[in-house]
């Protein structure tokens, strides 16, 4: 059964991460190229965090729907950090959890994204309910066309 499978087999091994001393902009310019909407936070190889694109429109709405100008706002994009918006120590999963684990923690804390990590803390990657969805989606899949 597909839910007994380790996350590791199924997990995002190619993310972007960023450093809580990084500025908004630098988390902005990775939501826009890469289309992600979580971003882990490593500090000297470890992770410390995670940015949400939920988490970045909250701060951006907060501080910017009071600014008048748009030097004032680029500025301000320039000095906030990573660090005064990160979710610190988020929840993590282990390589050998299981899929099953994993629907369990997504449930049970409504999380869309869950960073795994080795015994140290060391990312090595993100395991997201597109991840999940598409194993079972894989299962579900018919062998062949009948559409002739």
């Amino acid at each position: 059964m597909k839910t007994k499978l380790p996350v590791s087999g199924i997990m995002t091994r190619r993310m972007a991460s960023v450093q809580p001393e990084d500025n908004l902009e630098c988390v902005r310019q990775i939501f826009e190229r890469h289309g992600f909407h979580h971003i882990p936070v490593v500090r000297s190889g470890k992770l410390s965090g995670i940015v949400s694109y939920t988490d970045y429109l909250r701060i951006i709405h907060e501080y910017f729907s009071n600014l008048e100008s748009k030097p004032a706002s680029e500025k301000l994009l320039q000095t906030l950090t990573v660090e005064d918006m990160m979710t610190e120590n988020p929840v993590c999963l282990k390589p050998e959890d299981t899929v099953e684990t994993a629907l369990r923690v997504f449930r049970e804390n409504q999380f869309h994204a869950l960073p795994v990590t080795d015994v140290q803390g060391k990312l090595l990657g993100i395991l997201t309910t597109y991840d999940v969805m598409k194993v079972f989606e894989d299962t579900m899949a018919p062998e062949h066309s009948y559409s002739e």
